[in-house]
């Protein structure tokens, strides 16, 4: 039983919110596929490392708890993040499965995305805005290279953003930013549902997206499992990466 909001926000309703703060919320949706399990547990293991951590924010906010996931809960989940937008507040969206993130990018249908993780999504590439993708790896269809060339999409790999700096990436003044925690390399944080030799480093992509000077309409994490990373590096690499986002958003 979680007692204490996420980073010692207070338990809230959106209509607490105040405009420019953040409104946290857990969505713990679980994978449907593959042999890596646990996604569903990540939103309340955050909350409970950043109390044992000591972890604040460097906003202010609210934790909205977590979505109940029966009924049309995708929908739900459209409505509460168009609500905060509307108040001025910027959702902070803790999954959970990469559906999680779909349902919030369906409520910025115009909006440019900046997209850490290792295999591009043919979603983004068709957004009408171009998407801005941090850490992809090698491993993507030809035709998705062609797509991501012909729009002039800027990409990095995990090697490229270790050996030069995040600037070089043409960010945009506002986008949702989407977290996918498989980006980071198995070995430094095996707290994913994905695998990926040779990702970026947990310390890269805080740096990165430290470094990103945009505004986020919404912030969204999937694909952390923490009951697969017993030394909890997976949650320091996410919870280090939110708030190293939100001193700049």
């Amino acid at each position: 039983m979680i007692t204490n909001g996420y980073a010692g926000l207070p338990f809230g309703k959106v209509s607490q919110c105040d405009a420019g703060s953040v409104g946290l919320l857990g969505v713990p949706s679980e994978v449907d596929s593959g042999p890596r399990y646990g996604a569903s547990l990540a939103p309340d293991a955050l909350r409970k490392m950043t109390g044992q951590l000591g972890t604040s924010l460097p906003v202010n906010g609210r934790d909205l708890g977590n979505l109940d996931l029966s009924g049309d809960w995708l929908g739900v989940l459209m409505q509460l993040v168009t609500q905060m937008a509307d108040r001025d507040v910027v959702p902070v969206v803790l999954g959970g499965a990469s559906d999680v993130a779909s349902a919030v990018l369906a409520a910025f249908p115009d909006r440019p995305v900046v997209a850490a993780m290792p295999l591009a999504r043919r979603d983004l590439i068709e957004r009408p805005s171009n998407t801005t993708w941090v850490g992809l790896n090698g491993e993507q269809p030809a035709d998705v290279w062609d797509q991501i060339s012909q729009r002039m999409m800027d990409w990095r790999t995990a090697r490229q953003l270790d050996e030069v700096q995040a600037n070089t990436l043409d960010v945009p003044e506002r986008a949702v930013l989407w977290i996918d925690l498989s980006v980071i390399d198995l070995g430094h944080a095996a707290g994913a549902v994905g695998l990926n030799p040779g990702g970026m480093k947990p310390e890269t992509l805080v740096s990165v997206i430290g470094a990103m000077s945009c505004s986020w309409h919404a912030i969204v994490i999937t694909g952390l499992a923490p009951a697969l990373d017993t030394r909890g590096m997976s949650e320091l690499a996410a919870i280090e990466t939110l708030n190293a986002a939100l001193r700049h958003g």
